[in-house]
Formats: C-alpha cells, sequence, structure tokens
C-alpha cells in the first residue's frame, strides 16, 4: 500500500474517532482526561519487522541472564528464560527506565521490567473492546516477560502505576504489545470498510485478540466511564433511556470490533478469551508468550501468579447484590447479545479458533452463572 493511501486511512479513521468522542462526550461528562489525550497519540509510521540478529552476536548474548534480569555490566543485554525453546532472545536497553512490579516481596523483587531496543520488535496489537481486561492482561504480559507493554494512547495513570511503556510510540518497537480499543472507543462503527480495517492494516494484522463476554464488558466498561479503572458508576446509571441506548448502540460496535479482527486477519493472530485467562492464567500466559516468541522463565511466572490481579483490579461492591436482585439488561438487550455473541461464535469457528467458553458467560441464556463460581 503507498504512503499516500496509509495517510489517507489514518485520517478517515481519526476522523471517525474524534466525532465518536464528541457524542460520548454529549452523553456521558465524566470520561477520562486520558480518553481525550487518544487522537493525539493515534499516529503511527509505517512499522518495519525488526532485523534478525547475526549469529555471532545472538551467540554472545543469548546466555546472559536467566533470571531473566541481567547485571549491570553492559551496554545492552538479552532477556531470556531458562527455555529456550521456540525463543531467540530479547535485547534490552538500559538506557531507559525500568520498574519493579513487586518491590516488597522478598522471593519477586529481583525481577524488574524494561524496554526492548528501539525496533527490535514488530508492532503487535492487544485490540479489546473497552471492558475486555486489556490493562490486567497487560500487567501478566509485562510481568511475565519482563518487557512494557505499549499503547496507542497516554493514559497518565496507567504511566503513574508503572506502565511506562504507555507514553511510547506505538510503532517504537521496543514494546511487546500494544493496547488499542480500536473504533469501539469512539462509540460507532465506521461507515466505509476501508475505515474499519485501518488498524488491522497499520498493524499489518499482527494481533492478540482478546474477547470477554460482552455483558459483563459492558457493565465494567460503564462503571469505567463514571468511575475511572476502579471504581464504580452509580446504580442508576443502568437503567433508563441513556443506559438502553448505551447498550443497544455498543452490542453493535461490539461485534463489529470483534468481527474485523477475526475476518481481516491472517496467520498472525491469535484469539484470548479473558474467561478462560481467569480460569486456568498459566496455560493462557504461557499461548500468549509462544505467540509472542518470549520464553517463559518458570520462577519468574511463578511470582506473576503469586501477584495475579495487579493494581487495577476492581473490588468487590454492593453492586453486585445489585445485579443479583436485578438484571440490569432488558429482554430486547437479551435477544440482541444473545444473538451477537452467537455470530461471532460462528466466525471464530469458521477461522478455526477457539470457541466461546458458553459455561463461563453471566447472562448469556438469562443464566446467573459467573466464571467465579467455576
Amino acid at each position: 500500500m503507498s504512503p499516500f493511501l496509509k495517510v489517507m486511512q489514518l485520517f478517515l479513521m481519526m476522523s471517525a474517532t474524534v466525532l465518536g468522542m464528541l457524542v460520548l462526550l454529549l452523553f456521558i461528562p465524566d470520561l477520562e482526561e486520558s480518553i481525550l489525550e487518544a487522537m493525539h497519540r493515534y499516529q503511527f509510521t509505517n512499522p518495519r519487522p525488526p532485523p534478525p540478529p547475526s549469529p555471532s552476536h545472538h551467540q554472545e548474548h543469548a546466555s546472559v541472564s536467566k533470571n531473566a534480569n541481567t547485571p549491570e555490566d553492559g551496554r545492552s543485554e538479552f532477556l531470556s528464560g531458562s527455555k529456550m525453546g521456540y525463543l531467540m532472545a530479547v535485547e534490552i536497553d538500559r538506557k531507559k527506565k525500568k520498574f519493579t512490579p513487586w518491590p516488597s516481596s522478598e522471593e519477586c523483587r529481583q525481577y524488574y521490567i524494561q524496554f526492548a531496543r528501539q525496533k527490535s520488535l514488530p508492532m503487535t496489537a492487544l485490540v479489546s473492546f473497552p471492558g475486555s481486561g486489556n490493562t490486567w492482561v497487560r500487567y501478566l504480559i509485562e510481568t511475565t516477560t519482563g518487557i512494557f507493554t505499549g499503547s496507542v494512547y497516554a493514559d497518565k495513570l496507567i504511566f503513574s502505576k508503572g506502565f511506562f511503556g504507555e507514553r511510547e510510540s506505538p510503532d517504537c518497537g521496543c514494546t511487546s504489545v500494544q493496547k488499542t480499543h480500536g473504533f469501539a472507543l469512539a462509540g460507532a462503527v465506521p461507515k466505509l470498510p476501508t475505515e474499519k480495517t485501518a488498524e488491522v492494516s497499520l498493524f499489518n494484522g499482527r494481533a492478540i485478540l482478546l474477547l470477554r463476554n460482552p455483558y459483563e464488558a459492558l457493565l465494567s466498561y460503564r462503571n469505567y466511564l463514571y468511575g475511572g479503572h476502579t471504581g464504580f458508576a452509580p446504580n442508576n446509571k443502568f437503567r433508563g433511556r441513556d443506559w438502553e441506548h448505551f447498550v443497544s448502540r455498543l452490542t453493535i460496535v461490539w461485534r463489529e470490533l470483534a468481527a474485523t479482527w477475526i475476518n481481516h486477519t491472517e496467520n498472525d493472530a491469535i484469539i484470548l478469551h479473558f474467561e478462560h485467562l481467569k480460569v486456568d492464567p498459566t496455560k493462557h500466559v504461557r499461548k500468549i508468550l509462544e505467540f509472542l516468541k518470549i520464553a517463559i522463565h518458570e520462577h519468574r511466572l511463578s511470582c506473576v501468579l503469586r501477584h495475579r490481579d495487579g493494581p487495577f483490579r476492581r473490588p468487590r461492591s454492593a453492586q453486585e447484590t445489585f445485579f443479583k436482585s436485578r438484571d440490569p439488561f432488558s429482554r430486547k438487550h437479551h435477544q440482541l447479545l444473545d444473538t451477537v455473541i452467537e455470530e461471532v461464535n460462528e466466525m471464530l469457528k469458521e477461522r478455526g479458533w477457539n470457541e466461546m467458553p458458553f459455561h463461563l458467560y453471566k447472562y448469556y441464556k438469562g443464566t446467573s452463572k459467573k466464571p467465579d463460581d467455576t
């Protein structure tokens, strides 16, 4: 694709995003400042795959640090695990800041998170509908690999919690994955096919598509819009005409975002179900790292599992009791959501990807079962 067409794609996508943000602001005044900053950070250059290191260079550094962090005795090091079955080690950049996720843990405080060398990693979208657990997955990836994740946004709160890749350009080649909600953040589906697939093209189709039960994703997103990363929306925000419109409109956005990435990527993409990750984090973190071709250091992984929640887990609240006594979704909502869930599941089957874990879906087909009940 010519540079001119890429620029036009980006312009159209940014226009749709800005328009959607303005519409949201008219109805939801509590949007965080970080969402408004998204349009300023939504800039990419044409990503170039990193050149493979020469055999002599790899042999010189590949054995450095079997504890996933290297001594401060060289200009650059390679981050590696004790098992190198499918990995070529990742070169890190010591000149940039690092972060210690568990400073108070005697067993785990020796591990820290760093940046990879500039342009050494390919762009990889971690794409999801808002409220699907994207930040939690980033935490698991960062703490397991020791490499920062990135974002197409600039969330100041996330940055303040140690996600230092939040302010790096998403095409820096120095972060393992880059968070995006695509056109879902605009709250509307682009009209033109090229606008819908623009971000797929920008990432060259390389992605981890994170899917969560849309019922719970919508509830989580509503809580975020009115309560931030760890707060809750008032109960009255889950009833009335505004709530009805919110669910009806964003259910279609959820479907179209999933469909776009399922149907327009090729072999360099995988599906990750939030519910599977919750039930068996070890198994699915391994799958993520296998896709990224980053080796797992077993002791480091055990530290991740001991601190699996991360800094943005919402605490239990009275909202759960409220939802148990009153289903926040109308019959019309259930019909629409159940239909799009089944449509997306058929797309996954056609693609040969794992089907949706219906048995873990709360509200689907009228069930009140929650993943924590398994």
